[in-house]
């Protein structure tokens, strides 16, 4: 009888996940650089230093969205769909590749993220008032500005043939690629290590956000990868939270598509002096978001018993391979 990587010990797989994702991304990106090299005309060399990068070059936007496109086949999915290959024989249930319990959570998912954004906002406002150590805040802010200033790069031709490929590149890849891993993967694990849904989400939520290397986004993508740990979870189907991911990072290039001149400016200077009626609209965001979370938690026919029933072996879960 075959063994899956499921029946091991959480911590086994979790190393051995993370070993598959940075040995395939290692190699992928490898490669995938030296022929981005080849097509662009851009050498190794032009690539050590992103602050000295040539963004007035057309081939630096083919570049950039030549590694987006690596990150997302060998970092995020690859890695995803072989673990969960070699973790049960049904592979996409195992990823929760499957039609949600009732279909009412497609819409669920969507309302979920329009009322649930004020307050997203909002927290991203007061993470960004939170004080640190100025060598911190130094270090901080240069990665703030470097994830900016490629987002403005990879914004600035505004044409609907761009928007449709930014659309592609920025948001369907994240909304596949980081729910396969984070959720689909990682979530599954610390729910069962735990053994408790909500603090695994809020671990797979955390790990999601510091991933990014963004501080000042930290709080709100914490709290967005918590909504969709929570999505997921009802649901039961990773499609469902894939949904509401794309949703979400599409609204925001869309409106900055419109609106360009909010690239140039941090949240907390856009909402100064509208604090008090921010607070407000955040708090019935808030609330709003907490009875739809009620609603498709009454809905849910997901448990944890069902999830991980075959998961554990007749012995006990040791430090045995």
């Amino acid at each position: 009888m075959q063994t899956y990587l499921k029946t091991r010990p959480v911590w086994v797989q979790f190393f051995l996940f993370l070993g598959m994702a940075v040995a395939s991304f290692f190699i992928g990106s490898a490669v995938g650089v030296l022929i981005l090299s080849k097509i662009t005309g851009i050498g190794l060399g032009q690539l050590r230093d992103p602050k000295a990068w040539d963004l007035a070059n057309p081939a630096m936007l083919t570049f950039v969205r030549g590694m987006i496109l690596i990150q997302f086949l060998f970092l995020f999915a690859l890695p995803s769909l072989l673990f969960s290959y070699l973790s049960d024989k049904k592979p996409f249930h195992y990823l929760g590749l499957q039609a949600p319990g009732t279909n009412h959570y497609w819409l669920w998912a969507v309302l979920l993220i329009v009322v649930s954004y004020p307050f997203v906002e909002y927290v991203g406002y007061i993470n960004q008032k939170i004080a640190v150590s100025a060598g911190g805040q130094s270090w901080m802010k240069s990665m703030e500005e470097e994830a900016a200033r490629q987002i403005k790069f990879m914004l600035r031709e505004r044409t609907p043939a761009e928007l449709i490929k930014n659309l592609v590149f920025i948001s369907l890849f994240a909304g596949i690629g980081e729910e396969l891993f984070f959720r689909g993967i990682l979530q599954r694990m610390l729910i069962r290590a735990t053994q408790s849904p909500w603090v695994g989400i809020v671990l797979a939520a955390a790990i999601f956000s510091a991933f990014h290397f963004q501080f000042y986004g930290f709080l709100p993508r914490l709290f967005l990868g918590v909504l969709l740990g929570a999505i997921y979870w009802f649901s039961g189907s990773l499609w469902v939270a894939m949904l509401a991911h794309f949703l979400y990072d599409a609204s925001v290039i869309v409106y900055l598509y419109f609106n360009p001149q909010d690239l140039q400016n941090a949240d907390a200077e856009l909402i100064k002096g509208q604090e008090v009626q921010l607070l407000v609209g955040a708090m019935i965001s808030l609330a709003l978001t907490f009875v739809l979370l009620h609603q498709m938690q009454k809905k849910s026919v997901v448990s944890y018993e069902a999830v991980y029933n075959d998961d554990f072996p007749k012995h006990k879960d040791d430090f045995s391979f």
